[in-house]
């Protein structure tokens, strides 16, 4: 409690929630510009850990600053895409994944057959089991827990600061 007015701070390895029963505007201004700036650098740190193959994981994955009455929220996502569904590989190299799926039968080019040379031609490939064997590789979760202990500092900063010009006659 600062100055009559509660709120709570509780963090884990995905994020900080600063909730107040009613949010000043000058301290929803700043830690606006201030989780706006870290959530810009967690951006940036995930997107360097990102496993990079075709692209497709670091062009969906996006930050967001959410203002409401009673919190600032920043969060970095990665979205769902119109043809790929981008978010549940991306959960799956996040989380790992060992389970078995089926691939559904599909048109295959073929260029080569038992290792020799072909006309290239289209073949027919039945459906079949496939067992996915994937580690986590934790490019989300491992930058925002390196994070957290300076997040939390500043913003509880942000809040102490903000407060004591409010408080001032």
């Amino acid at each position: 409690m600062t100055g009559g007015v509660n709120f709570s701070i509780t963090a884990d390895d995905a994020k900080i929630r600063v909730r107040f029963e009613q949010l000043p505007r000058d301290v929803r201004i700043a830690l606006r510009q201030k989780i706006t700036e870290l959530t810009n650098q967690l951006l940036r740190q995930v997107k360097a850990r990102e496993p990079r193959r075709t692209g497709r994981l670091q062009a969906r994955t996006r930050s967001y600053v959410d203002e409401r009455k009673d919190y600032v929220r920043g969060r970095v996502r990665v979205i769902r895409g119109k043809a790929h569904n981008t978010a549940a590989a991306a959960g799956a190299l996040e989380y790992g994944a060992h389970r078995s799926f089926t691939v559904r039968s599909h048109r295959q080019r073929r260029t080569a057959v038992f290792g020799n040379s072909m006309q290239p031609q289209s073949v027919m490939v039945a459906a079949y089991q496939r067992r996915a064997n994937i580690t986590a590789q934790r490019f989300l979760r491992t930058p925002a827990a390196a994070m957290l202990p300076h997040a939390r500092r500043e913003i509880e900063e942000i809040i102490r600061s903000t407060f004591a010009k409010v408080e001032r006659p």
